[in-house]
Formats: structure tokens, C-alpha cells, sequence
């Protein structure tokens, strides 16, 4: 697979090296967009954060979000709202203004900025602020930072932070963080196939529970439970999906499932200790089912995040210069000595020299040591 070149300035903040080390490493965005998430609500101080995919026409293809809630509650989200937007809005004298040019456009409530019409309006003007509103969680009034991800002109994408009403304003630095995610994901962000080889997904990632029926259907789940059997089912998550197809994909997953482990049931210990496997574009997902004579049955859903997700968000704990960050991640994709000189445009006695420090940095001897031990400094930080 192609993988877009990887090279970042060292002169960037650290929350924009790892936000940009995401965006560039190849993968489908909905391999990383749980990772991205997380850090921009980190940066920016947010609990929720959503992340959106249009289609062709303009509606929401998909949906990305931690902790979604069930199918029936999720399409709450996509109904128009009850009650006429309060706060006053710029009247239009013409057609809304498309921006043929720039990859991204970004807007936030109350950010101070009027970017079209008279200076007495009240509101700053955003042509894609329908965008923002498309698909909203329900429960108090939010104030939303928006980066629309465009090509051509056409929105693609759009990534939503969510904090109170009544919370500080975004900050420009926040608003940079989103920004930047936007524009990597404007460049690098293509539609790429899934990872196939299950080695690439060798650490572990996000658990939930879910107690479910012998049909399939979900009684009860912990906190992302939900999110992970959306996930796990393939199923995409729009106004045309849920609640009916959504919890339809989830219910069958889970009932191929219980069929599966009903007829290992009777095998040995060490095959019924065999989890199965899937693998999409968002990951791959550990299922295992834990049974219960006349009762509801457990379900187990691990997601696994790629490899590359999982060392990028490792190195936000060690002390790597940036070539040192960009050797480790090719290393891992296996390539040799002279295809790492080649992807980083440098000779391969530079390439040699940039391994080394690595290995030196981490105590390893060999490109296996290297990534153990970089693995092994994010379970430890995640642990403290």
C-alpha cells in the first residue's frame, strides 16, 4: 500500500506533530479518527467530540463519536430541531460563498469574528454552519468548535468539539489544533482499504460489555458498548440507518456469534478461549462470549487500534526527534534500510545513522526490540 510521505517540522507543536503523524499514516480515517478525537478533545478541552463523513449529496454518510449511544437514542441526533435557533442569524442578500480554494473552513459560536456582512451582526457568518448542526448530541445547549474538511469545494468530512454553554469561549489555540487536524485529513485523509494482516494490530485497544438476548438483541452495555458494535458490525451510522438497520447489523453480528461459540461449547478449553476475529476499516475487533445457563449472555468487544495509531500515540511519551519518529514508523510497516532512506528523501547512510540513535534512544538491537520497548512506555504511562 502507498503510503503518503511522512515528514513534519520540528518547529510545530507537539500536539500538531502527533495530530499530523495521525493524518499521514495511510490508514482509512476510520482507523484513526478515534485516536484524533481523543487527542483534540484532550487539546481542547472538550468532552465530546464528533466526527462526521458526507456523501455525494451533501447528507451524513457516517459518524464517529465515543460512547454512542443506542440506535434508538443516536436518531435523535439527525432530527431537525424542535424549536427555531434563538440566537440571531446574518441575513442573506445572495448565494452562499463556496470555498473553491481552501482545503478546510473552520467556524466556533460566539469566536468574536464576523467574516462577511455588515459589522453590526451579531453573529459571526459561516457558510457550512448547517454542517455543524447535522447530527448533534442531545441533552443541555452546547456551544461547537467546526472544521469542515473540503475537496474541490465539496464538504467530505467535518470534525465537531462540543463543550457547555456556558464554558470560555474556543481559544485560538484550540481553534489551531482543530484546524490543523482538518488540513492534514484535507490532504491525507483518502479513502484507503483496511489493513488485512492481523499482525499489524498486535496491541491492545478500547473493551466494552454488553449483555444481550439469545436473538442478538443488546440489553444492556457499558459506556461505548454501543460504539464498538456500530464498529465491529460495519454498519454506518446515519439518518438512514438508525435505528432499524444499526441495531439490525448489531443484532446479527452478535447472533453469528452465539452460534459460533454454541458449537465450540462442547470443544476443548483452549478452543473455546479463542476469541473471534473481525477487521474493517475502523479497526480490528476481538469478540468473545461469556455464557450463562438460562440467562442473558456476555459479550466482550475489544477493538484493536493499527499498530501505527498505537506507536504514534506513544511517542507523545518519549523524547524522539522527529526523524527518530518517522524511522520508527517505517520500521514498523517492515521496510528495509534502503526503502526508509528512499520514503524519507535522504541517503541511506542518513537513514543508518537516524536507526541507529533510535535503537540507541531505546535500548534495542533489532526493529522488533524497538517497537516492544516503545509499546511497552505507553502501557506504563497509560497505567500511571
Amino acid at each position: 500500500m502507498d503510503r503518503p510521505r511522512t515528514m513534519w517540522s520540528s518547529k510545530r507543536s507537539a500536539a500538531t506533530v502527533h495530530i499530523r503523524r495521525l493524518c499521514t499514516l495511510g490508514l482509512p480515517m476510520e482507523g484513526i479518527v478515534p485516536a484524533l478525537m481523543r487527542t483534540l478533545c484532550r487539546e481542547a478541552h472538550c468532552d465530546v467530540g464528533v466526527a462526521l463523513w458526507f456523501d455525494a449529496q451533501g447528507d451524513v454518510a457516517n459518524l464517529y463519536t465515543q460512547h454512542l449511544p443506542s440506535p434508538a437514542a443516536t436518531a435523535a441526533w439527525f432530527r431537525p430541531p424542535q424549536e427555531p435557533d434563538p440566537r440571531p442569524s446574518l441575513p442573506l442578500t445572495g448565494p452562499l460563498p463556496v470555498h473553491r480554494n481552501g482545503p478546510i473552513a473552520i467556524c466556533a459560536d460566539d469566536d468574536g469574528e464576523v467574516r462577511a456582512g455588515p459589522a453590526t451582526t451579531p453573529e459571526p457568518f459561516c457558510s457550512h454552519r448547517h454542517l455543524c448542526s447535522m447530527a448533534t448530541p442531545s441533552g443541555p445547549p452546547l456551544q461547537r468548535l467546526c472544521c469542515a474538511v473540503l475537496r474541490h469545494g465539496a464538504p467530505v468530512a467535518s470534525l465537531i468539539l462540543y463543550r457547555p454553554a456556558g464554558a470560555a469561549p474556543f481559544s485560538i489555540e484550540e481553534r489551531t489544533a482543530v484546524k490543523a487536524a482538518g488540513r492534514y485529513l484535507s490532504l491525507n485523509g483518502h479513502s484507503l482499504p483496511a489493513e488485512s494482516s492481523i499482525a499489524m494490530y498486535g496491541a491492545s485497544g478500547e473493551q466494552a460489555f454488553l449483555l444481550c438476548e439469545p436473538d442478538g438483541s443488546v440489553l444492556k452495555a457499558s459506556a461505548n458498548g454501543y460504539e464498538l458494535l456500530a464498529q465491529a458490525s460495519g454498519c454506518p451510522v446515519n439518518r438512514r440507518t438508525v435505528p432499524a438497520e444499526l441495531g439490525r447489523a448489531g443484532r446479527q453480528l452478535i447472533q453469528r456469534l452465539l452460534v459460533t461459540e454454541s458449537l465450540h461449547a462442547s470443544h476443548d478449553a483452549e478452543t473455546k478461549e479463542q476469541p473471534t476475529t473481525v477487521i474493517n476499516a475502523w479497526g480490528l475487533f476481538r469478540l468473545r462470549v461469556f455464557f450463562e445457563p438460562n440467562g442473558p449472555q456476555g459479550v466482550l468487544i475489544e477493538r484493536v487500534e493499527h499498530l501505527l495509531v498505537r506507536l504514534v500515540g506513544a511517542m507523545r511519551h518519549l523524547d524522539l526527534s522527529v526523524q527518530q519518529g518517522e524511522v520508527l514508523l517505517l520500521l514498523a510497516q517492515g521496510l528495509s534500510h534502503e526503502l526508509i532512506a528512499e520514503r524519507m528523501h535522504v541517503s541511506p547512510n542518513t537513514a543508518d545513522y537516524h536507526i541507529r540513535q533510535l535503537y540507541a534512544k531505546l535500548g534495542a538491537h533489532t526493529r522488533n526490540e524497538a517497537i516492544g520497548s516503545v509499546l511497552g512506555a505507553l502501557e506504563t504511562a497509560q497505567a500511571t
